[in-house]
């Protein structure tokens, strides 16, 4: 099959573990945002993913091909066994569907699909990239247990197993190399994109939704809801602007961690001024950062901070904790500002000026929307990758021979 400008198409086989309307964290968005477009520069896109909620197997949405699968040991309540089972999945599905698509490439995006990844590259003798979207040492400042260590091992496996790996910024490219050796020449950096649709058409009023938010000032936040996004410092932050009673506080998101936070903003005094609202979907998302006065991400550990850009490119005045990728986002005061992890008092004198500066701070989240949207765009990152792509299939490249049954081994 060729593209309207006669060059054959590539065949992509792209594997996550979350994809529309999965959403756990911003690896969903990112392998959304990354098959839509590359199909539209002509690529065919196959994506495998899992399928926890009863959506359909087989899905075409416009030029993307979704095939989602069920864990071969669905019901297992033991994490390392669902994971097992659904990368067994995924290379049956792979298996079956090269039968009628003979696939060019496999691009796993993080270790949860990086043995089913190896496999069908050794298989189909194709190469495989591989993009890392974060790690473990990184998530936990650590490795501290043995699920830790068995994540922190995959991800070095996937690494080396890839003939090129992917990180979303320089930060990133940094961690690769520090933790798993990987050279230099094989890391690409490929920043995300940032996107926000431009209208909507709502059919609610977003203060109908949470009638809390009538009259208020608007901070808000949003995030999968675990420790290293840094929800603690928020609540923390929230505590010492009391006295603001025109101000609440929201964080949006699903996490491990989201009953704590609840419990410790009642325990606190704030359950009238913060409000987890657990997952919403992209619609109220957006809604609620077009009414937010301030958005604010203080992660404690951040590749890139994908709903920190998502917020500038809607013209929020934007607080960020100047840690990991982020740090390349914004110069402070002057498109954004910064603030530093996990000092809560730091972030308060920031989010006091802000609603103290209001014209100022607006015209510098005006200034930051612009120059996000000139940098980042994930048009732009499906031609980086595509390029990536091309260079990678010109090559004579080498297998890197492995042991199918380790590649398989759940230990």
């Amino acid at each position: 099959m060729k593209d309207c400008e006669g060059h054959e198409k590539k065949k992509i086989l792209m594997l996550t573990w979350e994809y529309p309307p999965q959403i756990i964290g911003g690896l969903a968005r990112h392998v959304h945002a990354l098959a839509t477009e590359l199909a539209n520069i002509h690529q065919q896109i196959h994506v495998v993913t899992s399928n926890p909620s009863l959506q359909p197997d087989y899905e075409r949405d416009g030029e993307v091909h979704i095939h989602r699968v069920a864990p071969l040991n669905a019901r297992d309540a033991d994490f390392l066994s669902w994971i097992g089972g659904f990368n067994l999945a995924v290379i049956e599905e792979a298996l079956q569907l090269d039968k009628h698509v003979q696939f060019d490439l496999v691009h796993a995006h993080d270790w949860m699909t990086g043995p089913a990844a190896e496999y069908i590259s050794k298989k189909l003798d194709i190469p495989l990239i591989a993009t890392i979207h974060g790690t473990e040492y990184g998530r936990n400042k650590g490795i501290f247990s043995n699920l830790q260590q068995f994540i922190f091992q995959k991800e070095n496996e996937l690494c080396h197993q890839a003939n090129e790996v992917i990180v979303c910024s320089d930060f990133m490219e940094d961690e690769v190399i520090t933790l798993f050796k990987v050279s230099k020449d094989r890391i690409t950096v490929i920043p995300n994109g940032a996107r926000l649709e431009e209208t909507r058409n709502l059919d609610f009023e977003i203060q109908q939704m949470y009638p809390f938010l009538t009259g208020k000032k608007l901070i808000f936040s949003m995030g999968r809801v675990v420790k290293e996004k840094g929800f603690d410092t928020l609540l923390s932050a929230a505590g010492l602007m009391r006295k603001h009673q025109d101000v609440c506080f929201v964080v949006a998101g699903n996490g491990p961690l989201l009953e704590t936070y609840r419990e410790q903003a009642v325990q606190r005094g704030l359950k009238d001024s913060v409000h987890f609202i657990g997952f919403v979907n992209e619609a109220i998302r957006d809604a609620l950062l077009r009414k937010a006065d301030i958005a604010v991400f203080p992660s404690e550990y951040e590749p890139f901070g994908l709903a920190a850009a998502e917020a500038l490119t809607a013209g929020v005045p934007t607080v960020l904790a100047k840690t990991g990728g982020m740090q390349e986002l914004i110069e402070d005061y002057k498109t954004g500002f910064y603030m530093q992890p996990g000092n809560e008092k730091n972030l308060t004198i920031t989010l006091e000026w802000i609603l103290e500066n209001q014209p100022a701070a607006k015209e510098i989240a005006m200034t930051g929307r612009l120059r996000v949207l000139e940098r980042f765009s994930w048009a732009q990152n499906a031609k980086s990758t595509d390029r990536l792509y091309k260079r990678v299939l010109s090559n004579n490249y080498k297998r890197r021979v492995f042991n199918e049954d380790e590649c398989l081994s759940p230990n």
